[in-house]
């Protein structure tokens, strides 16, 4: 489905939840490379209906925050702002990513009707019960979006 460039478990890394009239994200990862990377594809899912994204086009990305969790909110905000903006889709991250920090690259392609279907409208990644955590050596993030 969404090729990451970090390590991945068998299963795809996240599940969504319902959450009053918005939409939960709970997302998993061995490390917060692959945790940013698997909540970008969760994303990108969502706005197109886990319709398959190619690598046709690369761009940087370095983001700061003061905390991890708002380096996720702000890193969530960023891929919406791309979808938005330009139709940008996330297909494969190669990221480096630490509490306040993460850079790197993503390559993905742009929305196209033929390859791909619109998911649901995603308005904005809220404050509500954002939370990232690490136990047992996984990290764990729940985000919720506004539809």
């Amino acid at each position: 489905m969404f090729p990451v460039e970090t390590s991945i478990v068998s299963d795809k890394g996240y599940e969504f939840f319902d959450h009053t009239a918005d939409v939960g994200l709970r997302v998993w990862g061995a490390t917060l490379d692959e945790l940013f990377a698997r909540a970008a594809h969760a994303l990108t899912g969502l706005l197109v209906e886990e319709s398959a994204v190619a690598s046709s086009q690369k761009r940087p990305v370095e983001l700061h925050a003061s905390s991890v969790e708002s380096l996720l909110r702000v890193w969530l905000s960023e891929v919406l702002v791309w979808f938005s903006t330009e139709r940008f889709l996330v297909g494969t991250c190669a990221l480096t990513v630490t509490p306040t920090e993460l850079s790197g690259s993503v390559q993905g392609e742009i929305f196209e009707t033929s390859r791909h279907r619109y998911g649901t409208e995603v308005k904005g990644v809220t404050r509500h019960q954002l939370s990232v955590t690490q136990e047992a050596g996984r990290w764990t993030a729940q985000v919720i979006f506004d539809v």
